[in-house]
Order: C-alpha cells, then sequence, then structure tokens
C-alpha cells in the first residue's frame, strides 16, 4: 500500500452464528457479502487472523506438531476458520478512505448484534526494505564463514563470505539446521570437485558454499519461485552462477553429495528419490530434524544402503552425515 489506509476492527462473541440484519450467517457468508457490499466504496482488504503453524498444533486445528507442505496446501486446511469456528473471532477491514471506514464502521454497528466494533485507526505505510536493511547486519556462520547482507561493504576477514539478498521466509543462515549442513559440509574432502544435489535449496545458502568449498556443479531444487529468483540473485552475488543452477523440481542425473535441508515428512517422502541419485560411495547431509525424528529418519535412509557418520545437535535440532555403500 502506497497511501495511508484506515481499518477498525470486528469481534464477534460467537462465530458460528452471527446474527446480520436478522440472519444467521456464518463468518465466511458475512465476510462475503460484505465485500460485495463495500469493494466499490472504499473496502481494500480484510484479515481475518493468524494461525502460525507452531500454534496450530497446540489449537487443535493441526494432527502434527511440525508443518511442512511438500507441494501445496490441502484445500481443506484452513487454520484461522477451523480456529475461529470454536468460538471468538476478530476481523479486521481496510479502507482506502477515513470516509469510507467510518460509512462502514456506523452500519455495522447497527447492522450485526452480538458484536464489538472498535475505534478506527489510521495505517501509515512504512518502507519496510529500509526498515529489514537496519535490522539485518552481517554475522558469523560457524566457525569458518561470515554471512554478508548485498548493501554492506566486504571487509578484511580470515572467515569465507557469503553474500546475500536476504528474502522473507527464504533463509539467511542463522537457523540451527543450516549451521548443522555447513559445519558437516566444511568436514568432507572437497578434492575432485564434487557434483552436489541441495534439496529444498531455498535462498541458496547450502549451494553457494558447495560452490566456494569446491564442488564442480550445484542443482539447487526448490518448489518456491520466489525463492528461486533470491538464489539466483545470491549466486550472482558471490560470482557462482556459472556453478549452480536452480530449478523448481528434480531432475534425473546423479550426484556425489545430497543435501536435504527440510522437515521429517518430505525426507521421507522422498527418501526413494534422493538415494535414487546419489552415487554409490557418495555421501548424504540431512537435517530439520528434532530428536524424535532421528532414528525414523536412520531406518528409512539404512533401509535404503546408507551407513551412517557423523550424527551433530545444535539446540533441539540435529543433523545427519551418511555415506552410501558403493
Amino acid at each position: 500500500m502506497n497511501q495511508a489506509t484506515y481499518r477498525f476492527s470486528v469481534s464477534f462473541k460467537e462465530s458460528s452464528q452471527i446474527i446480520y440484519m436478522d440472519q444467521g450467517l456464518s463468518l465466511e457468508q458475512l465476510l462475503g457479502l460484505f465485500w460485495e457490499h463495500w469493494k466499490e466504496q472504499g473496502l481494500v482488504g480484510i484479515h481475518e487472523g493468524t494461525v502460525l503453524s507452531e500454534e496450530a498444533f497446540d489449537l487443535g486445528v493441526e494432527k502434527q506438531a511440525w508443518i511442512l507442505d511438500s507441494g501445496e496446501t490441502p484445500v481443506n486446511r484452513d487454520w484461522v476458520a477451523s480456529k475461529n469456528e470454536a468460538g471468538k473471532a476478530t476481523v479486521t477491514l481496510y479502507f482506502s478512505s477515513q470516509e469510507a471506514a467510518c460509512a462502514a464502521q456506523e452500519w455495522l454497528s447497527f447492522a450485526l448484534q452480538n458484536k464489538e466494533v472498535r475505534a478506527i485507526e489510521e495505517v501509515i505505510p512504512e518502507d519496510w526494505n529500509a526498515e529489514w536493511k537496519k535490522s539485518f547486519k552481517r554475522f558469523s556462520l560457524g566457525k569458518n564463514w561470515e554471512v554478508v547482507p548485498s548493501w554492506e561493504k566486504k571487509k578484511d576477514s580470515n572467515k569465507r563470505t557469503l553474500r546475500i539478498l536476504p528474502g522473507a521466509g527464504f533463509g539467511t543462515g542463522t537457523h540451527e539446521t543450516t549451521q548443522l549442513c555447513l559445519e558437516l559440509m566444511e568436514n568432507l574432502s572437497w578434492k575432485g570437485s564434487p557434483s552436489v544435489l541441495d534439496f529444498g535449496s531455498g535462498s541458496g545458502i547450502l549451494s553457494i558454499a558447495a560452490a566456494l568449498l569446491g564442488a564442480s556443479s550445484v542443482l539447487g531444487v526448490e518448489i518456491d519461485s520466489l525463492a528461486v529468483d533470491n538464489a539466483k540473485e545470491n549466486a550472482e552475488l558471490n560470482g557462482v552462477e556459472s556453478k549452480v543452477q536452480f530449478i523448481s523440481s528434480l531432475e534425473d542425473q546423479s550426484y556425489d553429495l545430497v543435501i536435504a535441508n527440510i522437515l521429517r515428512p518430505v525426507l521421507i517422502e522422498f527418501s526413494d528419490a534422493l538415494i535414487q541419485r546419489l552415487r554409490p560411495g557418495g555421501r548424504i547431509i540431512l537435517s530439520g530434524l528434532i530428536e524424535s525424528d532421528v532414528k525414523e529418519i536412520q531406518s528409512r535412509y539404512s533401509a535404503l544402503g546408507v551407513t551412517w557418520e557423523a550424527v551433530s545437535q545444535k539446540n533441539e535440532w540435529w543433523g545427519l552425515l551418511g555415506l552410501l555403500k558403493a
């Protein structure tokens, strides 16, 4: 939003059935009617609330405590709607002008029963890029690496430098699973310029690190097209774009090293596909695991011919290094 908007919130004590103009409606039906009525009169957005993945299990609206969609979200997964069905719901309405917000607020106060309509607030747009740059600073990654945002100048350092243009949700190297993978990678021999598959590559940090360590070629696989674009920019920033390729699906090739920094459900689902792409005698690094996942993952990949060489831990996260039998 490039100009100020105006918003107010409406809270419903019971969202399963809302009385609107003497009719009983669900929240979904009400918002549909409201959007149709007010979109030509300045309504620019409706926010129904937020449920984070780590909250969904505690709220009882998700069966698994750790969630990751391997492709697309199931059509019946709507955590916000499921939460609202249980009781109170709060909806925030955004308008392009104060006049439109006042008119809608007055109408809702009259037309709805069993609700609380809050005061109108002005929303001033922020320069999120500028705020992000203020908050994101260079940092050390493991013992031998330093992550530097693209807008900062490189300083003399005895550490390897990873330059990145941070993208929302794509990974900046601060997470323990990334650090585990990088430490396991550093302990490998990079003689002979091995080929690498980085499955779930995100912002491309591990792919780029592999190229800087000496890989001859790296394929990063990531289903998020925005993350792929971000990863390509990061590869260029580090001068490894000729070695690293980012695509959205697995290719039928073989690799000397496979890295998969992703959660347990996807590691299980793609176990056969990953091992099929690992050359005999090649190594595999798996992370994104909590302690209760480790035995299941080790058992699954052991059945496919992997023997385990190292197990690492940072806080609640675990990483594994395995060798595929020749």
